[in-house]
């Protein structure tokens, strides 16, 4: 113990301090993006356990609870990343960025409803639902949900000011 202390005596620990320099509009993006996973991910989660229940759709093959955490919150890093360099890069670039995610979401859908995952066309038709839920709910999210977080940061930053 009496080591213990001698190594710590030369550290003043009431001259800490915890202010530390604003963080740069990247890694604000990112953290946007990971936020917005966060909430995209719970919200894939329930609709995936309610459909799942209520519709007695078993295959858990390709998309389970691990694809959709996954996959999900990669994909919210690139979506922090892509609204960096739209609303960086672009005049009016948050607004292309919504347009352009809402164009992406609705051709993942269509894309998804052209899939065939067994031949049984009961399972198919439910395995396109659930697809298409997944991709609604995600690109919703990305659409509207990461901007609003970047026009309010105080919501998943400690930030006294908002954009």
């Amino acid at each position: 113990m009496q080591y213990f202390c001698i190594i710590l005596n030369p550290i003043n620990l009431s001259t800490m301090t915890y202010d530390y320099p604003q963080q740069s509009y990247l890694s604000k993006t990112i953290l946007a993006g990971v936020f917005a996973g966060i909430a995209a991910t719970l919200g894939n989660l329930a609709y995936d356990f309610f459909f799942r229940t209520f519709s007695q759709f078993g295959l858990s093959q390709i998309i389970n609870v691990s694809t959709i955490i996954f996959s999900t919150m990669l994909l919210f890093t690139v979506v922090g990343l892509a609204y960096f360099f739209s609303s960086k890069f672009l005049k009016k670039g948050h607004i292309i960025y919504s347009i352009v995610f809402a164009l992406v979401t609705l051709w993942c859908i269509q894309w998804g409803m052209h899939f065939n995952r067994s031949s049984d066309p009961k399972v198919s038709a439910d395995f396109r639902l659930l697809l298409a839920g997944i991709f609604t709910i995600t690109g919703l999210i990305a659409t509207f949900f990461v901007p609003y977080l970047m026009k309010h940061q105080s919501i998943f930053l400690d930030c006294e000011e908002d954009k």
